[in-house]
């Protein structure tokens, strides 16, 4: 298995895992804050889905300048983000990527989704939502 490869899995498995972090949702999660200092849940996926923006970017065009993406409500975060990683996944899996650079895509913005759906996941259960048990050693990434 490549890098290119891994990080493609990787990428399926983090669209996976957010779908489960975010199951059950109340319609006010969107809004939900703990502190005047966090983000809602709506402003960290605008945040995720600027890291795919920019991931992308690095990719095709080979730097992270673009210009932030407009904040919309939460519904409509959550579908562009879903649809950004499967575009994302795709872009891994047809455009050659160096090694040393699907590496870093890996520890800087791959994994930075990865933290944020921690926190999103986090969130839905501070909100009362209890988020169901998962084995994602058998989950379907495909």
């Amino acid at each position: 298995m490549s890098d290119s490869d891994l990080l493609a899995h990787a990428i399926g498995a983090l669209a996976y895992r957010f779908t489960v972090a975010i199951s059950g949702c109340s319609e006010s999660f969107g809004n939900y804050k703990i502190s005047s200092h966090t983000r809602s849940p709506t402003e960290i996926l605008n945040h995720m889905y600027d890291l795919v923006i920019k991931t992308m970017t690095m990719i095709q065009e080979g730097h992270f300048n673009c210009p932030p993406p407009e904040i919309l409500s939460f519904d409509s975060e959550y579908n562009r983000l879903v649809e950004g990683l499967q575009e994302l996944r795709e872009i891994v899996k047809t455009v050659p990527i160096a090694d040393d650079v699907c590496k870093r895509l890996l520890q800087g913005p791959i994994l930075d989704i990865a933290t944020h759906i921690g926190q999103l996941a986090m969130l839905n259960g501070l909100n009362g939502n209890k988020i169901p048990k998962e084995n994602y050693y058998i989950a379907d990434i495909n």
